[in-house]
């Protein structure tokens, strides 16, 4: 048995892969992680309205994420209905968070592996090598990074771990101008993304994904709110491929998944559980009306094959970008955003078990908070995105290594090869290792 331990390079995080050969055959090649920060025993005992605050150091790019799931959960304890004020506001945040989120996944993460898996460059493009590879791409693309980080800034109080998310609303109505501002910067967001979704149609459309990236029949897990695109609201759905969706309440999901105390990872309780997949692609693919119909006519430049590639999430991460940006002008518009209300006390706890539920960038995060007697945090589950795609990642991994390793018997390219798959995925560590 020989184990060999390869870091995991340009994903948001730290992970490790770790190859397993028995007599001469890979045995399993898994995506692991060494750290464990322990969030969960961290907010035992912790006041319920400090909670957003100290969940957002979770992760630097899901950090409104992690606050507005925490919020929702407290909120739920409670059995407040926030305004819709709250709610406009929140997912500008949430769009802006997803915009910085996927602009820089695309650049730094995934586009060197598309650029060298189609041959357009000789080696893997560095930072560096993508801005001599096309000035006006990078341009795009950094300033689609500042528009995310200026519109945290305007309605979040700060560009990170943002002060304006408290249990139950907003702490401040934006003003006239900031909404003006925030104008200015979504529109320039969709000018810069037409050019960026104009040119990887351009580069990758014709060109045919490798089969190593094909997925499986897969379950997919999300939100739908009445299968409309929605990362706020919604009941938590499965489907499988070509069957039917079920729809569960947020109480309910532990009939579904769930994890023990002290456990790494989600449990399925059903077959093919090791196919769940969540993000993205699974929100591209179980939403019936995802896409305004004007955006719908991008998706008619790529074939079956590209559809069924787990590279076309980052297209459909293109998209995402695109469609926030477009609902958030029209928020934007909204009356009902710059309204005053006031933010409901806090007074009385209605249940022991609060839970929270939204769609992060990456995919599904649940927030499970439950008291003891006293009021107090007694336990705390939090599910991401990557714990769920980590099952299905390994897979993938797995089955391809065998093929690569009985062709060539090279475990440096192994190693080098298996991480495009990883990347594809967009695995937030710092969010796993909670």
């Amino acid at each position: 048995m020989l184990k060999v331990i390869e870091v995991c390079r340009r994903i948001e995080g730290h992970g490790d892969i770790k190859i397993l050969i028995q007599n001469d055959e890979i045995s399993l090649v898994n995506f692991e992680f060494k750290i464990y920060r322990d969030f969960e025993k961290i907010l035992i005992g912790k006041k319920l309205l400090d909670l957003p605050k100290i969940v957002s150091r979770i992760c630097g790019l899901c950090y409104a994420s992690q606050a507005i799931a925490s919020c929702k959960a407290i909120e739920d304890l409670y059995n407040i209905e926030v305004s819709e004020q709250v709610i406009l506001l929140r997912r500008l945040i949430m769009a802006s968070e997803l915009i910085k989120s996927h602009s820089m996944n695309f650049f730094f993460q995934t586009l060197p592996d598309l650029l060298r898996l189609f041959d357009i460059t000789q080696k893997t493009a560095t930072a560096y090598d993508l801005i001599n590879y096309n000035h006006q791409l990078t341009t795009n693309i950094y300033e689609l990074i500042k528009i995310g980080v200026d519109i945290n800034n305007l309605f979040g109080g700060r560009s990170i771990h943002l002060i304006s998310l408290i249990p139950g609303g907003i702490i401040y109505s934006p003003s006239k101008k900031k909404i003006l501002i925030a104008k200015k910067k979504f529109q320039k967001a969709l000018l810069n993304l037409e050019w960026i979704i104009d040119k990887f149609i351009e580069l990758f459309s014709h060109q045919q994904p490798p089969k190593e990236f094909d997925a499986p029949k897969l379950i997919y897990l999300g939100l739908s709110n009445y299968k409309n695109y929605d990362r706020y609201s919604g009941r938590l759905s499965l489907k499988e491929d070509n069957k039917n969706m079920v729809e569960f309440d947020k109480h309910n999901y532990f009939s579904f998944f769930g994890k023990e105390p002290d456990l790494r990872g989600i449990d399925f309780y059903f077959d093919n559980k090791n196919n769940v997949i969540v993000g993205p692609f699974s929100r591209h693919n179980f939403i019936d009306n995802h896409y305004k119909d004007e955006i719908q006519t991008y998706f008619e430049y790529f074939d079956k094959q590209w559809k069924n590639s787990i590279l076309f999430a980052n297209f459909i991460r293109l998209m995402e970008m695109y469609l926030e940006s477009s609902k958030s002008l029209q928020i934007l518009d909204d009356p009902n955003l710059n309204t005053k209300t006031e933010i409901p006390p806090l007074n009385s706890i209605k249940k022991l078990d609060g839970i929270g539920v939204i769609e992060a960038p990456r995919g599904i995060l649940l927030h499970h908070y439950h008291l003891n007697n006293h009021n107090s945090i007694e336990r705390a589950k939090l599910f991401v995105a990557t714990e769920f795609n980590i099952p299905l990642i390994n897979e993938m991994i797995t089955d391809y290594a065998r093929v690569l390793f009985e062709k060539t018997g090279d475990i440096n390219l192994i190693k080098n090869n298996v991480q495009r798959i990883i990347r594809s995925f967009d695995p937030c560590i710092s969010c796993t290792t909670h």
